[in-house]
């Protein structure tokens, strides 16, 4: 059986275990995705305040997927009549057949909603990008000001967005600068982190977390436009800042030949089992993935479980079984944005800070697909965690907008004639190279 994956995500990578453990060399597994690396989110504080390198996010996909055929490109159109991918990278494209399909493509930043957040704003989500923002900020670090008012510009940074990305990317700026920058968080809810808001306990926890970084918080507050030199708010008001983060959550683009099954904000349509069709299954942030009529949460446990149960669902429809339902009903969610403090919720039930930030650390190391970055982390945590040094550049830091991955296209080539179709297992795989900007 022909397995084509799409995607090198949580998702993707515990769907081909699931397949691997199932069906082993019976099912011939093709992995196609742009990067070369899984990125892992959860310990983005960690590396921003210098306690751990920007290096020990990345797990290399040649480690996560020894057996699968890998292929580098962004996938660009479904057939699903003739069960083809369509795969494009620098120019040259290529039709792929599979038997089965795994749409586990996830998202990326949602800045086009900001008119000049794509070319302005400093992403997080992609290989590289979060690096490229340490090395910004060590370069506007070094520069000296002309004026007081370009000092002003310098030392701010505004985060937009106010979720559990923003929040934290927010206070672990906060402690790093300690009062030397004007770390700026806005939200346009109510409160931060809108999944909680209705937990006030949790909220008053947030509060004070920001309160001792220094973050200063600006609620029911909307980003109207950013360019080069700061952002403008729906009210007029203007804020000068060097730095402009962006981490208004996700955006899911249209995916030719399969927008039939797409929902009206892009997310593939799946049934109980995350079939979108017969022979093509999603999940992950690309999947509208349901409980009760509501949608399931974007976070990294969901995905393990949902590429678990695709995986294993693939593998009992070559033995002309009933796929299973997706049953995962939860375990809670944790955010830390202080060393040794979670707010953290298991099962409904609040953890002391420190058990909490315990019962984070433990998951994400689980989290994490290599087994060698996992330990890098352990060392580096148990070594002391020494700040890490940020080299500066020499010149400004190109934004990764601006060298291939702007909002909605990230970094897709201009689309090509179709080539010949070739089966899968004949066509060699890329030599991994890194995407411009990673």
């Amino acid at each position: 059986m022909r397995v084509v994956i799409l995607g090198g995500g949580y998702s993707a990578v515990w769907c081909y275990r699931a397949i691997r453990r199932w069906m082993g060399d019976s099912a011939r597994i093709t992995v196609i995705a742009p990067f070369t690396e899984h990125v892992f989110h959860g310990f983005t504080g960690e590396v921003l305040v210098g306690e751990l390198t920007p290096a020990l996010q990345a797990s290399p996909l040649d480690e996560c997927l020894p057996k699968a055929e890998r292929i580098r490109g962004w996938a660009t159109a479904v057939d699903s009549d003739a069960r083809t991918v369509r795969v494009e990278w620098e120019g040259v494209t290529r039709t792929v057949e599979y038997d089965q399909l795994v749409v586990a493509t996830g998202a990326h930043d949602r800045t086009e909603h900001v008119p000049g957040l794509t070319e302005h704003g400093w992403p997080l989500r992609f290989p590289g990008q979060l690096e490229s923002l340490l090395e910004h900020l060590a370069w506007v670090d070094e520069q000296v000001p002309v004026d007081a008012e370009d000092a002003r510009r310098r030392t701010t940074v505004v985060v937009v967005g106010a979720g559990f990305a923003g929040t934290e990317v927010a206070a672990a700026l906060g402690r790093r600068y300690r009062g030397a920058r004007r770390i700026v968080l806005v939200s346009g809810s109510r409160t931060v982190v809108p999944a909680w808001q209705d937990q006030e306990w949790l909220q008053a926890r947030l509060a004070k977390n920001l309160d001792d970084a220094g973050v200063e918080l600006l609620t029911e507050t909307r980003v109207a436009s950013a360019d080069a030199d700061g952002v403008v708010l729906a009210d007029g008001t203007r804020i000068e800042a060097a730095t402009v983060v962006a981490a208004l959550g996700n955006s899911v683009p249209v995916m030719p030949g399969l927008e039939r099954f797409q929902e009206p904000d892009g997310l593939l349509a799946v049934d109980d089992c995350l079939r979108v069709t017969e022979g093509i299954w999603s999940a992950g942030d690309a999947a509208s993935i349901r409980r009760g009529g509501d949608r399931v949460p974007k976070e990294a446990l969901w995905a393990i479980r949902a590429g678990t149960t695709v995986g294993r669902n693939i593998a009992r429809t070559s033995r002309r079984a009933r796929p299973r339902r997706f049953g995962f009903r939860g375990l809670g969610t944790v955010a830390s944005f202080a060393p040794g403090h979670a707010v953290a919720l298991l099962w409904g039930v609040p953890l002391p800070e420190l058990l909490g930030w315990l019962v984070r650390v433990g998951f994400f190391l689980w989290y994490v697909p290599s087994r060698r970055t996992a330990v890098g982390i352990v060392r580096r945590v148990l070594g002391g965690r020494r700040p890490v040094a940020v080299p500066v550049p020499a010149r400004p830091v190109p934004r990764p907008a601006l060298v291939g991955l702007d909002g909605g296209r990230l970094g897709r080539p201009t689309p090509q004639p179709a080539a010949q179709t070739v089966p899968a297992a004949q066509q060699p795989a890329a030599q991994p190279r890194r995407a411009a900007g990673a």
